[in-house]
C-alpha cells in the first residue's frame, strides 16, 4: 500500500534527454517521449506517489517512483520521477 503524501511540485527537468541517458540509462525511450506531454517552465502538483521497479535492458532491477501528476489536456498520468526536479511546496 502507498504511504499518504502531501502535495509537492514539480518541474520538467532541463536538458533531461540528456540527462537521462547519463544518470538514468534503464528508462527507456518510451519514458523519454511522455516527458513531451509537459511544458519545461511550468510547475506541476504530485497527487500521489508510488513505488515501482524496472527491468533494464541487461535484466537488472532498479527501484524508482512513478508521480502521478495533471497533463495540459486535463487527465493524469503516472510518470517515472526521473523526469522531474522538485520545484517546492507552493505554486
Amino acid at each position: 500500500m502507498d504511504a499518504p503524501t502531501g502535495i509537492f511540485y514539480v518541474t520538467k527537468r532541463d536538458n533531461y534527454e540528456e540527462v537521462l541517458q547519463d544518470f538514468f540509462p534503464y528508462i527507456k525511450q518510451q519514458y523519454v517521449n511522455i516527458a513531451r506531454n509537459f511544458q519545461s517552465d511550468k510547475k506541476y502538483p504530485v497527487l500521489a506517489v508510488s513505488e515501482v521497479t524496472l527491468v533494464a535492458d541487461d535484466d537488472t532491477t532498479v527501484e524508482t517512483a512513478r508521480f502521478l501528476v495533471p497533463t495540459e489536456n486535463g487527465n493524469f498520468l503516472w510518470v517515472l520521477s526521473e523526469v522531474f526536479v522538485f520545484a517546492g511546496l507552493e505554486t
